[in-house]
């Protein structure tokens, strides 16, 4: 079968031509892939950069985000049929630990996560436990139920942060910026800014209808962040550029008292003035991972339901996955929204 690995600990990506999976074991369910979409993840794993380096054993078939059939489901598993379509919850938690069976399974310690620890979707079949499938209702096309897992993130990061009535910063206009703009939107944020350098994701933005998009490289950039807040700055901050320079200049902004949900992951250490910055500011700092599991998948699922439009203003791209190698260069030069692949198209000319 096609898949797309990390071949060998060094920057770049690469197809391959595997053997099929074996049936499925007891308790988990074969996936014949459809449709996967590029993550930041899956960027920082083409990068090779500190995290990624210190973190994916190769060779390692990657991506996380996918839609497909069913078309083999293994021993005990029930509530499933073969030629189902599902999406998938693709932090594999152990179940038992405490913070599994308090409703934290997402920050389970014992996470697997396939595509990074246990080979990824980015291949014509993917074998995933069934307690982590989702059925995907027949109104959710597929290149938008491919990006369930980055929405999912938005909407967590939203969720999480509380933005009813409040005047929200999202710092980082890439996809899950772009997601998150929208669900901020919906959930009555007073106001939404994104801040963003890049002009074709600054248009993407715009097309979401926030009240204010911003370059941080403009000198103005702040003065007109603090006239939208009515000077106070935002009351919620959603950083999700990984960027540790915007992360400290979103702190200077943010208003006495501020929620800053973090969720971009930087590609090394970041610096801050914890004292001066967060805590005589008395600023609350929530690191945000994956979804819960499986209230933001509900949550994901109404949301998309009802607002397809949003959904496609930011799929911008989708590629046969032979192609695999273009979407990446888009993601490197900042020209796309969310970048999905078409894995019924692993051929040229099929």
């Amino acid at each position: 079968m096609f898949a797309i690995s990390k071949a060998k600990p060094e920057p770049g990506i690469w197809s391959s031509d595997q053997p099929p999976l074996p049936a499925p074991g007891r308790g988990m369910v074969m996936v014949d892939v459809i449709a996967t979409g590029i993550c930041g993840t899956d960027y920082h794993i083409y990068r090779w950069d500190q995290w990624s380096s210190g973190r994916i054993r190769t060779p390692m078939t990657i991506g996380h985000e996918f839609v497909g059939l069913i078309s083999a489901i293994g021993d005990d598993v029930t509530g499933f049929s073969l030629g189902e379509r599902v999406s998938a919850e693709c932090h594999i938690a152990c179940g038992l630990c405490a913070l599994c069976r308090t409703g934290n399974a997402h920050i389970c310690e014992k996470t697997q996560i396939i595509g990074v620890d246990r080979p990824g979707a980015f291949a014509e079949q993917v074998e995933i436990p069934a307690t982590n499938l989702w059925k995907v209702p027949d109104a959710i096309p597929n290149k938008h139920a491919a990006v369930f897992d980055p929405v999912g993130n938005a909407m967590h990061m939203v969720t999480t942060a509380k933005v009813t009535s409040k005047d929200v910063l999202i710092v980082g206009g890439g996809p899950i910026g772009l997601f998150a703009a929208a669900i901020a939107k919906a959930h009555g944020a007073r106001t939404v800014s994104v801040q963003e350098p890049n002009q074709a994701r600054a248009a993407i933005a715009a097309s979401l209808k926030p009240d204010l998009v911003v370059n941080p490289r403009d000198l103005d950039c702040t003065s007109k962040i603090l006239d939208i807040t009515e000077g106070r700055g935002p009351d919620v901050v959603l950083e999700v550029s990984g960027n540790g320079r915007a992360l400290n200049s979103a702190l200077d902004i943010a208003a006495p008292g501020a929620t800053v949900a973090l969720l971009g992951i930087p590609g090394g250490p970041v610096e801050l003035d914890l004292g001066g910055k967060v805590v005589m500011k008395g600023i609350s700092l929530i690191g945000v991972t994956g979804r819960r599991m499986y209230e933001t998948w509900f949550q994901v699922e109404a949301f998309m339901l009802k607002n397809p439009d949003l959904i496609e203003k930011v799929v911008t791209h989708v590629l046969p996955a032979y192609e695999y190698e273009k979407g990446f260069q888009l993601m490197d030069d900042g020209a796309c929204g969310k970048v999905v692949l078409d894995f019924k198209r692993t051929v040229k000319g099929a």
